[in-house]
């Protein structure tokens, strides 16, 4: 009688004990915070909502076990993210966030764009100061989505020139498209004609040695890139300096000249 009591309670050993575990992991190892760096889209608050959207999200342990298997949250305005464990209620998490390379003006309208042409923000009015490409085809967009414009070769001339000018660092305020989508670069006092091509490689790499020594300079005028080739000549016509107007009361009066032989009294 005894032996069998002994089997039917060690029968139930091992399910309590799973359960026991089971329950101190739930409660011990519950995730209390969430610290997020790196972001700038949203607060704190809301990017640990984010990743507390699930019960599994919650505990540290099955968060761990999402995270190992790529199946926590993903995010269109994030490129990748790291994940570390400070202490056993905490989750770190620091953002790498697709970053804003230019913005498109159109139809005052501001939307502002990563390197793939993904939208990242809009708003009616200009933001800090983001680059602009000036534009008069028809855009449409959606957050977190690829840029459509009418004229899909310009929205390829944008895309392509926004990384370029990224890539070699160049300085530029905005850039404005002909009525052929020939593409005019201002900077500072300086005007570059682009011309329209399909891929500016050539041009901005050359560029930007160029335009930064004539910023330096304090240049003023229009270099003509449109049809520039590799080690070609690059033409700069400096804008006139307009000569000083002659104010007769800013002329000084001459003293009269001393008499020679005579000592003024």
């Amino acid at each position: 009688m005894e032996e069998r009591e002994t089997k039917k309670y060690g029968k139930w050993m091992i399910p309590l004990a799973v359960i026991g575990i089971i329950v101190f992991c739930i409660f011990f190892f519950r995730v209390k915070k969430v610290s997020v760096e790196g972001n700038t889209y949203y607060s704190q608050q809301e990017m640990a909502e984010m990743f507390q959207s699930n019960f599994m999200e919650k505990n540290l342990l099955s968060f761990w076990l999402l995270d190992k298997f790529s199946l926590t949250p993903q995010f269109d305005f994030v490129r990748e993210y790291e994940v570390s464990y400070p202490s056993p209620n905490e989750v770190h998490i620091k953002l790498f966030e697709k970053t804003i390379v230019a913005g498109i003006a159109y139809s005052n309208q501001y939307i502002y764009f990563d390197k793939d042409g993904t939208v990242m923000q809009s708003a009616n009015e200009p933001v800090g100061k983001i680059p602009l490409f000036e534009t008069k085809s028809m855009t449409t967009f959606t957050l977190y989505k690829k840029i459509k414009m009418e004229d899909a070769s310009q929205l390829s001339q944008i895309i392509n020139l926004a990384n370029l000018f990224q890539h070699y660092n160049i300085t530029w305020d905005r850039v404005q498209f002909g009525e052929n989508s020939e593409a005019y670069l201002y900077s500072g006092d300086i005007q570059v004609d682009l011309g329209k091509k399909d891929n500016y490689d050539e041009q901005i790499s050359a560029l930007a040695s160029i335009l930064s020594q004539m910023q330096k300079e304090g240049r003023k005028g229009t270099i003509d890139m449109s049809n520039y080739e590799v080690k070609g000549t690059v033409i700069f016509k400096q804008t006139p300096t307009p000569a000083p107007s002659a104010t007769p009361s800013a002329v000084p009066t001459a003293a009269p000249a001393a008499t020679p032989g005579r000592t003024p009294g």
